[in-house]
């Protein structure tokens, strides 16, 4: 199970559409808040979170799951790639995707975290 956290209603279904083409499923977050009671909730694979959420930067809830589990987290931006991993130390880098991301790239990272043959 994929946890997909983004203010953007699109974004949300197109990541999850993405990921059920590779039979990977998903739930869906809109705010970190709604995230922190999925993951408290559910056994996750992987956590795809939007670098910038209406009530909190995702930046936290990433820094929460790398202290608290072993989930590993992709950080979606429109942002450079290097002011996101900016805001970590270096032994503590979460994945990063790029937006805007083709439906290819995030099957393949989500494939390369999780390890889901296709």
């Amino acid at each position: 199970m994929v946890l997909v956290v983004d203010d953007s209603p699109f974004i949300r279904a197109f990541v999850a559409a993405a990921l059920a083409r590779i039979d990977v499923a998903t739930c869906e977050a809109e705010s970190v808040r709604a995230a922190r009671a999925i993951c408290h909730n559910l056994p996750l694979d992987a956590v795809v979170v939007d670098f910038e959420l209406p009530d909190e930067p995702g930046v936290a809830l990433c820094q929460e799951m790398q202290r608290s589990s072993n989930v590993p987290v992709v950080l979606m931006s429109g942002h450079s790639e290097d002011e996101v991993r900016a805001q970590f130390p270096v032994h503590q880098q979460p994945y990063f995707l790029a937006k805007p991301f083709t439906l290819h790239q995030i099957q393949g990272l989500i494939r390369q975290i999780i390890g889901v043959a296709c």
